[in-house]
């Protein structure tokens, strides 16, 4: 089977929705599919490249409009290609766009990331396009349940539904110091956020809140526009000195972060946080997770009580009263954390992956069905 996906971007470039589609394009390669993965690349050229088996085709992008990249050769990439499956990752409007031209007919599914949230310039015509595509595919995926529940465009086309969890790439053990910290913070409880600086992160309460916690320090993983305005922030607030940023890191200083941090914070204001899979990721390491209670998934990987915290978005007060009850009780700490690294077992990347090979052989088994009569 040739499986064609379609995103915004692929790794080394990073984030949720490219974890996503390196996860599942090399694990269908594992079991022996074909895999073409079709995405934007960060330059005026086009590229196509072979990385551990997947057939990554980077699109020139001739310009970015409110994170949209702008690739007028994307139609014809996907239109030169012979596929049994065309798996889209949405929110991507031009790449709607373009799939509703190169499907012909044959399996679409859309991967639904989350809804298109606080985007002025495209938000009406983005979710126009992604109607004309929801419309038109075989099935629609949502992560978990309550993105159905809480999403007016999936609930739009709710028959058509079906539920695959994220999965937990396996990533590299780490050290339990990563050097990469400051000499001496080890010493005290650590908190850690993974993620893109970036308004909707929440990055800013988390902040106000750590200035509330005196006994805490912050390590702060991932970069993006807000940086220099998040130092600042921090020099305002007198905790510069409790506070690292780290920038990207490798896999492997990633996962002894994981290891050295007391709990991983993700303080996301807006639904455009749709799942969170950096919880997966510190709940593997058996740590807790303070998030927020967001009309997402993300309450769904974090369970409040059982593998973390969940706390209003926006509310630095109570963000700051999670962090304080899990640096001073070690017995929920601990419990939280125990049941956090069993709850990452029902995300397994191969149960998962047998999920997505299930429903590509059901979409795809009329059409050739038709083609060997």
């Amino acid at each position: 089977m040739h499986v064609v996906q379609l995103g915004k971007y692929y790794p080394p470039q990073r984030g949720g929705i490219e974890t996503v589609v390196e996860g599942l394009a090399r694990g269908l390669v594992r079991r022996g599919h074909e895999v073409t993965v079709v995405v934007s690349n960060d330059c005026p050229r086009d590229a196509d490249e072979r990385i551990d088996g997947v057939r990554v085709i980077r699109v020139a992008r001739r310009a970015l409009i409110a994170s949209q990249p702008i690739n007028p050769g994307l139609t014809r990439a996907l239109s030169e290609l012979s596929f049994d499956v065309l798996h889209v990752h949405t929110p991507n409007p031009l790449g709607a766009l373009a799939a509703l031209v190169a499907s012909r007919g044959r399996p679409l599914v859309v991967s639904h990331h989350s809804d298109i949230v606080e985007q002025k310039l495209l938000g009406l015509p983005g979710r126009l396009a992604h109607a004309a595509l929801y419309a038109r595919a075989s099935a629609i995926v949502a992560a978990t349940p309550l993105h159905v529940r809480y999403s007016a465009m999936l609930r739009r086309f709710e028959e058509r539904c079906r539920v695959i969890p994220f999965s937990l790439p396996e990533r590299p053990n780490g050290s339990p110091a990563p050097p990469i910290l400051p000499s001496g913070w080890l010493e005290r409880p650590l908190a850690l956020f993974v993620g893109r600086l970036v308004h909707y992160k929440g990055l800013q309460v988390l902040l106000d809140a750590l200035a509330k916690c005196p006994s805490l320090r912050l390590a702060v993983v991932g970069s993006g526009p807000l940086r220099a305005q998040l130092v600042q922030k921090a020099r305002d607030l007198g905790i510069e000195q409790r506070v690292a940023f780290v920038g990207n890191v490798s896999d492997q200083a990633l996962q002894a972060l994981y290891s050295a941090c007391r709990f991983l914070v993700l303080p996301s204001i807006l639904e455009s946080e749709a799942f969170g899979l950096v919880q997966l990721e510190a709940m593997a390491a058996g740590r807790p997770v303070i998030s927020t209670n967001l009309r997402s998934g993300v309450p769904y990987v974090n369970q409040h009580g059982r593998t973390g915290l969940l706390v209003p978005p926006g509310d630095a007060a109570a963000l700051a009263a999670a962090m304080l009850r899990l640096c001073e009780d070690d017995a929920l700490c601990a419990r939280l954390g125990r049941a956090a690294r069993l709850r990452v077992a029902e995300f397994g990347e191969e149960s998962v992956l047998d999920r997505w090979v299930e429903l590509y052989a059901e979409l795809s088994a009329p059409a050739e069905a038709v083609v060997s009569a």
